[in-house]
């Protein structure tokens, strides 16, 4: 008589799973200090004959950091998600499941509507991110073989559907002083704004097929495959978008805006085709370097953890700083800002602003504990979710 070995349980994948991905704090960390890259360096990159070791590095990061990095925070937020839903899914809590996804979202959502009313120069992020957040809960009990074929109708057709919104404008930012223009403020944050839904939920959606597969092949130990397979499925979608341009113009059939372009925030399937490719890559590649089996070592190593697991206080206050700057900068000149102080943008105040995540999180590693605003906002989360 041969016995058949006992059929993995919902328990028994939960209980291979649990562990921190360590890997993704990592990614998570590199999309925030892209997004600080984007705000305070590359825009010098667009001011006249910008010279000398600052303009080329400002060169690089308009080119590295300009679209790729809140790409990579979107996919990175949609696995998050999964990671945060697990166990109340393991134990049949749907119901849970959803419901503090919804509020996860909410409170991000909250938290950008009051940051953008301070005076600062950069395009907050939370508003769109945190109601793709509550989008995409309820999809959390959808299976991976829908969500994928959703994902490509969102990519392939969200851009068409913009540029046929009747009196089209670009929304920068929503902020409770424009919420008297409910229609537009709907159609820019669905449609036509710098992030909108139409574009940022396959983003997330992208990290939540991700993650389950990343969790799937942890309990059947086949994550090496898995992430190797990402990582070159990635760089081919990446490298693939960026030559279809090239290839158009060749053959004498290019055009400005066309789906095939990957001009950043333009939501065309090229675009997200490169940032989404870039986005995978970069998880398969720290999940190549760092499995979830291994666990970081070294003061330094724990410190960028810590600061990775808290992107939300990180944003939060390195978007107040910004503010703080551009008033300082504006109350110095007297009201007429002609020239960009050093504190308000460049080499030197990205090096503070780096400096000063490190600092939080060496803090947070040796106290062990996590950022206020997440902490807050799990805090929340379990008021409104009983468990």
């Amino acid at each position: 008589m041969t016995f058949a070995p006992p059929r993995p349980t919902v328990r028994s994948w939960l209980e291979a799973t649990t562990g921190r991905l360590e890997a993704l704090d990592l990614v998570r960390l590199l999309a925030v200090l892209g997004m600080m890259s984007a705000h305070l360096l590359a825009p010098l990159a667009l001011m006249p004959d910008p010279s000398g070791v600052e303009g080329a590095l400002a060169r690089l990061a308009h080119l590295l950091t300009e679209g790729p990095s809140s790409t990579l925070f979107a996919v990175v937020g949609g696995g998050s998600l999964v990671l945060a839903s697990r166990r109340r899914l393991a134990d049949g809590d749907r119901r849970g499941a959803v419901t503090s996804a919804l509020v996860r979202g909410a409170g991000v959502t909250v938290l950008g509507l009051l940051l953008e009313l301070t005076p600062t120069s950069v395009m907050v992020v939370l508003v769109p991110f945190g109601l793709s957040m509550m989008v995409t809960a309820p999809l959390l009990l959808v299976p991976s073989r829908i969500l994928v074929p959703l994902i490509a109708v969102l990519t392939a057709f969200g851009h068409p559907l913009a540029l046929a919104v009747p009196g089209r404008v670009e929304f920068g930012t929503v902020t409770l002083l424009t919420l008297d223009d409910p229609a537009a403020v709907l159609r820019g944050l669905v449609l036509t704004g710098q992030y909108p839904l139409i574009t940022w939920i396959p983003y997330l959606l992208t990290g939540v097929v991700l993650l389950r597969a990343v969790l799937r092949a942890q309990e059947q130990g086949g994550i090496r495959r898995l992430s190797v397979l990402a990582l070159v499925g990635g760089v081919v979608a990446a490298v693939g978008a960026h030559l279809l341009p090239v290839l158009a113009a060749a053959l004498g059939y290019a055009t400005p805006g066309a789906w095939y372009t990957a001009a950043p925030h333009t939501g065309t399937v090229g675009d997200m085709l490169a940032t989404g490719g870039v986005a995978v890559a970069l998880i398969a590649l720290a999940l190549c370097l760092l499995p979830p089996a291994r666990t970081l070592s070294g003061r330094i190593a724990r410190s960028l953890r810590a600061a990775g697991a808290a992107p939300l206080t990180i944003y939060v206050l390195h978007v107040l700083a910004t503010s703080v700057a551009l008033l300082l900068a504006v109350l110095t000149s007297g009201g007429e800002l002609s020239s960009m102080p050093w504190y308000v943008g460049g080499l030197g105040i990205l090096a503070l602003h780096v400096a000063g995540v490190l600092a939080l999180g060496a803090v947070l590693a040796a106290r062990g504990s996590r950022g206020p605003f997440e902490a807050l906002l799990a805090r929340v989360i379990r008021r409104i979710v009983r468990s």
